[in-house]
């Protein structure tokens, strides 16, 4: 099992002043700790850290330096440009954090030198280790794998790990086939979970495990060579994945694990997709994410 890791790509919970809540934030590392999810990933894609500004990022990490119940944590560092990435992957190392989560800078579409200058310069002025972020539907562009390998070659040991958020499964293989011997890989992707772990992932960064257990159980099952039951609990997966995305990524997320909890936490500005999700797709949501876990404990 300890060859495999779930990792939760965490949501920042905001309270009604679109503040870092540290009371929100312990409900949901409540929630993750009874799903037996010890891995996490804060100020990524799920988390908004390109809506927040460098002020809130900081918060939000204090908060999750005391809140976390001693989970690994991995932290993104991504910014539009390198400095940024550089002065927040410093304080996250002076937080006592060693694991930093970086992608290319974003909005003018980098090539590959300059997202090689990019990791190299964040690298080599902190100490830390790193793992390499590729979401080409955000960044706009592809990590390519001669990218990824010049990186590691240069990085001195301190790339732990990929993590593939394209939803390309061939290039997803292409990755598994060239890097996963060396490092781990991970998918990005919950709807690909179990079909990664059969081509040689080392897991998943799961944003679903926000409020649901589904992808922690594909995984189980998967570890325990249960291949039939995997394969159901990949359909369940599927179901949640379908619903979080019923709405523009990731409202759904933030709306559903603020009304599981009967809370009024906000999602950054500007969205406003939250002010207009219905109360009975919330409703049906959370009766049929009720009724899959519950079959879940029972099978």
């Amino acid at each position: 099992m300890n060859k495999f890791k779930l990792i939760c790509p965490l949501i920042t919970p905001l309270d009604s002043s679109y503040e870092p809540s540290r009371e929100y934030y312990k409900l949901l590392m409540s929630d993750l700790t009874e799903m037996g999810i010890n891995s996490i990933f804060p100020l990524g894609s799920t988390g908004l850290f390109s809506l927040l500004t460098m002020d809130k990022k900081k918060k939000f990490l204090n908060i999750v330096s005391e809140e976390s119940e001693k989970k690994e944590t991995f932290v993104g560092i991504g910014s539009q440009n390198t400095e940024e990435s550089v002065e927040l992957a410093k304080y996250a190392f002076d937080l006592g954090f060693t694991s930093m989560v970086l992608q290319p800078t974003y909005y003018i579409k980098p090539e590959q030198p300059w997202i090689i200058k990019h990791f190299s310069e964040v690298i080599s002025r902190v100490d830390a280790n790193f793992i390499i972020y590729n979401i080409p539907q955000l960044a706009g562009v592809t990590i390519e794998a001669q990218t990824i390998e010049s990186i590691i070659d240069t990085a001195g040991g301190k790339i732990r790990g990929i993590k593939e958020s394209s939803g390309n499964i061939r290039y997803f293989n292409d990755i598994i086939y060239k890097f996963g011997s060396k490092i781990p890989v991970y998918q990005g992707q919950d709807d690909l979970l179990l079909q990664s772990l059969v081509a040689g992932s080392s897991g998943g960064v799961c944003g679903s495990t926000n409020i649901s257990s589904a992808a922690k159980k594909v995984l189980n099952l998967y570890v325990e060579n249960d291949f039939k039951g995997a394969e159901e609990a990949q359909r369940n997966l599927d179901f949640v994945f379908r619903i979080l995305n019923s709405y523009p990524f990731p409202s759904s997320y933030y709306y559903l694990f603020y009304r599981k909890h009967k809370i009024g936490g906000k999602i950054p500005l500007p969205i406003t997709t939250m002010e207009h999700i219905p109360d009975s797709f919330v409703t049906n949501s959370l009766d049929s994410l009720m009724r899959l876990e519950n079959n879940s404990t029972s099978s």
